[in-house]
C-alpha cells in the first residue's frame, strides 16, 4: 500500500478472540494462538491490535465502532467449534464497518470446515488452515504490496475466486519452533486472567501429537509429528513471564508434555538451575511418564499432572482409540500421588457404545484411584474427527447450532445410555465428589491448586443449595470475597 507521501506503508492488522455463546461454559484463558500470530506480525515490522471479546464483552454495535475507530486493513477471527457463530458476528460486524477490509478466519473448525464456511458466508474472505504464524505473514505482505492476485501462492488457504472456491496446497508445519518469537500478551489485559488473585500463565512448549484419539483434532492443527522448543527458550520464556507480567504460577498447554521425557527433566534441570520454582503443572499420557519421571517433575515444582484417563472400560478406551489400559491409568495416578503431586483427570460419557454399567466402571474406577480433580466431559463429536463421521454413519441425530458444541452437554443421542439417565448418573456423581468434606479438605491445604479445587467444590455446594445461609456464611468468613467462574472445568481453566 502506499501513503500519501507515496512511500510504502505496512498493513494494519487487527486480530479478534471471540466471546462465548452465552449458553456454552465461559472458559477465560490467554488465547496463545493469537498472541503467536501478533508477535510474528510486529516481530516483521507490521502494526498490530487484538481485540478480547471475552474480556471486553462488547456489543455488535461497540465492535463496528471499534473496527472504524482502528481502520484495520485485515481482521483476522479464530474459532473453536462452540465459538464459530460467535466469530461469524465479528466478521459481519468488520464487513459492515469497512466494506473493504480482508476477513480472515482461522483455528480448528474452519480448518475443517473451510468450504462449507466460505460458501454459507460471503463476508468470509479466506480461511486459514491449520498453523497460522507464516500464512499470516504471507497474507499481510500481499496485501501491503497491493498483490492480492497471487493468493493462489499462498500455501495453506482457502478463498474465492470468481465464484469458485480456491483450496491452495496446506503448509508445511514450522520445524523449528525455537524461531518463534515470544507471544505478544501486551495485547491482553494480562491482570484479568488472575484466578484467585493469583498471575497465572500459560506456555506452550511443543506442538504436534502422534496419538490419534478418536474424538481429538489435535493432529489436524498442529500434525502427527512432535515439534518441541529447546528447554533453554523455554525457562528464558518462564523466566520472561515471570519478570515482565508477573507470574506466580504456570500452566503448560502441551498435549504431551513428557512425550520426550528426556527433553521434559532437562526442562526440569534448567528450572532448578535458574532458580525458577513457582508452581506448575501440565498434562501428558499415562503411557509417557514412570514413577521416576514423576519424582522429578514435582522436585522441579510441578505440583498438578493432567491425565486424559477418558473411561474406567477397556472396552471404550479401545473404541477412543487411546491406545491405554485401565490399569496403566490407576498406576498413573498412584505414582502421581505418592510423589506429592495433585492430579486432576478428564473422562469422557456417552461415547457411542457406552452403556450406563460402562459409565459406572468409570465412577468405581474414580472411586478406587481417588484423583484430586475430575473433570467429566460428554462425547463432542468436532467436525474432522473419527467420532463425528461416526455419528453421522450410525445416522444419530446433531444439533443444528454450532453453540452447543461444548463439552457439558449431550451433543447427539446415544440410544443405550440416554440422557436422562446420563445426567442423573453424572450429577449424583459431582455431588458425591465435591462433597463438603471434599471442600474443607482442599480448603485446609495452602497451595495453589488445592485452592482452584476448593473454589470449584463451593460453586457447586452453592449451586445445588447443599449449605445452608449460616454455612455460606462462616465460609465467605474464612474465604473471603473473591469471585470466580463456576462449572467444573479442569483447575488450569477456571477462573
Amino acid at each position: 500500500m502506499i501513503n500519501r507521501r507515496g512511500t510504502s506503508v505496512k498493513a494494519h492488522v487487527t486480530l479478534v478472540n471471540p466471546p462465548y455463546p452465552v449458553e456454552a461454559p465461559q472458559a477465560i484463558f490467554i488465547p496463545l494462538g493469537i498472541s503467536y500470530l501478533a508477535a510474528v506480525l510486529e516481530e516483521n515490522g507490521f502494526e498490530v491490535d487484538v481485540i478480547d471479546c471475552p474480556i471486553s464483552r462488547m456489543t455488535q454495535n461497540e465492535l463496528e465502532a471499534e473496527f472504524k475507530k482502528r481502520q484495520p486493513d485485515i481482521v483476522g477471527v479464530t474459532s473453536a467449534t462452540v465459538t464459530y457463530l460467535p466469530a461469524l458476528e465479528v466478521v459481519k460486524a468488520a464487513k459492515h464497518a469497512l466494506p473493504n477490509c480482508l476477513t480472515l478466519m482461522g483455528g480448528p473448525h474452519v480448518t475443517v470446515m473451510d468450504e462449507q464456511t466460505l460458501s454459507e458466508n460471503p463476508e468470509v474472505d479466506i480461511i486459514v488452515r491449520g498453523e497460522g504464524e507464516q500464512t499470516m505473514l504471507e497474507l499481510a505482505k500481499l496485501v501491503s504490496d497491493r498483490s492480492l492476485q497471487n493468493l493462489g501462492e499462498v500455501a495453506g488457504i482457502t478463498f474465492r475466486k470468481n465464484d469458485q472456491i480456491i483450496r491452495t496446497p496446506d503448509r508445511p508445519f514450522i520445524k523449528n519452533i525455537d524461531v518463534l518469537p515470544f507471544p505478544a500478551h501486551k495485547h491482553f489485559e494480562v491482570n484479568k486472567y488472575r484466578i484467585l488473585g493469583k498471575m497465572y500463565l500459560p506456555i506452550i512448549t511443543s506442538r504436534g501429537c502422534p496419538f490419534q484419539c478418536a474424538f481429538c483434532l489435535s493432529s489436524r492443527m498442529c500434525g502427527r509429528g512432535f515439534r518441541a522448543r529447546s528447554p533453554s527458550k523455554v525457562v528464558d520464556e518462564l523466566e520472561w513471564l515471570r519478570d515482565k507480567y508477573g507470574a506466580e504460577a504456570y500452566t503448560f498447554y502441551d498435549d504431551t508434555f513428557t512425550f520426550d521425557v528426556k527433553r521434559a527433566l532437562a526442562i526440569c534441570d534448567e528450572m532448578k538451575n535458574r532458580k525458577v520454582n513457582l508452581p506448575w503443572d501440565c498434562r501428558t499420557r499415562v503411557d509417557r511418564i514412570s514413577k521416576e519421571v514423576l519424582t522429578k517433575l514435582r522436585n522441579a515444582n510441578c505440583q498438578l499432572i493432567h491425565f486424559g484417563i477418558e473411561s474406567g472400560s477397556q472396552k471404550m478406551l479401545n473404541a477412543m482409540k487411546k491406545g491405554t489400559t485401565v490399569e496403566q491409568n490407576a498406576t498413573a495416578i498412584k505414582w502421581a500421588k505418592e510423589v506429592g503431586m495433585s492430579v486432576a483427570i478428564s473422562v469422557v460419557i456417552g461415547y457411542p457404545g457406552e452403556t450406563p454399567e460402562m459409565m459406572k466402571q468409570t465412577i468405581d474406577f474414580i472411586r478406587r484411584t481417588e484423583p484430586d480433580y475430575v473433570y467429566m466431559c460428554e462425547a463432542v463429536p468436532y467436525p474432522g474427527t473419527e467420532l463425528y463421521n461416526l455419528v453421522k454413519e450410525l445416522g444419530w441425530e446433531m444439533p443444528a447450532s454450532w453453540n452447543q458444541y461444548h463439552e457439558q452437554t449431550q451433543v447427539f443421542k446415544n440410544p443405550i445410555l440416554p440422557l436422562q439417565k446420563m445426567e442423573e448418573m453424572k450429577k449424583a456423581f459431582y455431588d458425591e465428589f465435591f462433597s463438603p468434606a471434599y471442600y474443607f479438605r482442599k480448603s485446609r491445604r495452602k497451595d495453589f491448586y488445592s485452592q482452584i479445587m476448593a473454589r470449584t467444590a463451593l460453586n457447586h455446594l452453592i449451586g445445588e443449595y447443599k449449605i445452608s445461609r449460616w454455612a455460606l456464611k462462616q465460609i465467605g468468613k474464612l474465604r473471603g470475597p473473591k469471585k470466580t467462574s463456576g462449572g467444573h472445568n479442569p483447575p488450569s481453566k477456571t477462573g
